[in-house]
């Protein structure tokens, strides 16, 4: 499936003009409300393992190619999961908010919903660094 720009478009002038009206401290919060909305309810369906490593690759897998961004899971271990964007959902918002703080207003929520509180992520490589893609390590605690 092709990235679909007009989705990931539509968050990011959204997330823009939040920031120019009310901050960008509201802007992140208001992306991290909306992100828990629709990623909540994209991921509730019968046959998803919460805690499991495998069920979380799976069906992050199938949401993200069903939006159009290429990821890959080139290790998903008990204890562990490499989480690589080939895609960058949100090209335009380069240079408008730190991808730390852009990428947890998803991540966190992606982590703590489908893995639990016991899961924590860190970002290794990022593509506005110049990497080739964006890596979130993922690991039980």
């Amino acid at each position: 499936m092709e990235y679909n720009a007009a989705f990931f478009g539509l968050q990011e002038v959204y997330f823009l003009v939040l920031k120019e009206e009310k901050g960008e401290q509201f802007a992140l919060e208001m992306l991290k409300k909306v992100m828990e909305r629709t990623l909540g309810k994209a991921y509730t369906f019968a046959g998803f393992r919460k805690g499991d490593p495998h069920s979380f690759a799976r069906v992050v897998e199938g949401r993200d190619e069903a939006v159009g961004l290429h990821v890959e899971f080139p290790e998903v271990t008990e204890r562990a999961i490499v989480y690589q964007f080939h895609t960058d959902p949100f090209p335009n918002l380069k240079g408008h908010v730190d991808s730390e703080k852009l990428d947890a207003a998803y991540m966190k929520f992606k982590v703590e919903f489908l893995l639990g509180k016991d899961w924590s992520y860190r970002t290794t490589k990022h593509l506005w660094n110049g990497d080739a893609y964006t890596e979130h390590v993922i690991e039980k605690k």
